[in-house]
């Protein structure tokens, strides 16, 4: 049962993390690529450390998890390109719109899911089951230093040294593998 309450409430924080994110992560000319570019290289460096992955794993692994990742991106992506009209307050909203809204919602979230379900078969074909887990555990962590440090106004990339959970001791693996790197900017330095 445990097992099941943590799986749904991982679903619902990434789910939360699309919206979160939605902004920086949409294609277009107003977002900044090189940002962007600089996020996804530290996502990289910090889930091939966290997951130890050797030269023969990280060579089957990263082609199915970018694959993974851009199939995410595309539904998070038409998830947020909502009807015209559809884009006012809530308060402004007629209740047939709000009903169209709210179902799609739903609709979504189980897109995602079914995603997830598919590409969990597929990481554990080229990954162990602990790395699999570990792989889950990063990406969260990651999402997690990414939003405070965005939250924070201090641009890309998680945490300057504090560790998941703002430092209240909240969070997996709090002060494992945080800090800066060489150009001050970077998220994660590998060997901590």
């Amino acid at each position: 049962m445990k097992s099941m309450k943590g799986s749904i409430y991982g679903l619902a924080v990434l789910l939360m993390l699309a919206v979160a994110l939605n902004a920086s992560a949409q294609p277009g000319p107003k977002g900044n690529q090189s940002q962007k570019d600089k996020i996804e290289a530290q996502k990289i460096a910090f889930i091939t450390d966290r997951l130890d992955l050797t030269p023969s794993e990280a060579q089957v692994f990263w082609p199915v998890y970018n694959e993974y990742d851009a199939k995410r991106k595309e539904l998070r992506w038409t998830y947020h390109k909502q009807p015209e009209g559809m884009e006012k307050p809530i308060e402004e909203m007629t209740e047939k719109e709000a009903l169209e809204v709210v179902d799609n919602q739903i609709i979504e979230a189980q897109k995602m899911l079914d995603l997830r379900k598919e590409y969990h078969s597929k990481f554990k074909a080229v990954l162990s089951a602990k790395k699999v887990m570990l792989l889950y555990e990063s990406e969260r962590e990651f999402q997690k230093q990414l939003i405070d440090k965005l939250r924070k106004g201090k641009g890309p990339g998680p945490g300057k040294g504090k560790g998941p959970g703002n430092g209240n001791g909240q969070g997996p693996g709090q002060g494992q593998g945080q800090g800066r790197g060489p150009n001050n900017n970077c998220i994660y330095q590998s060997g901590n």
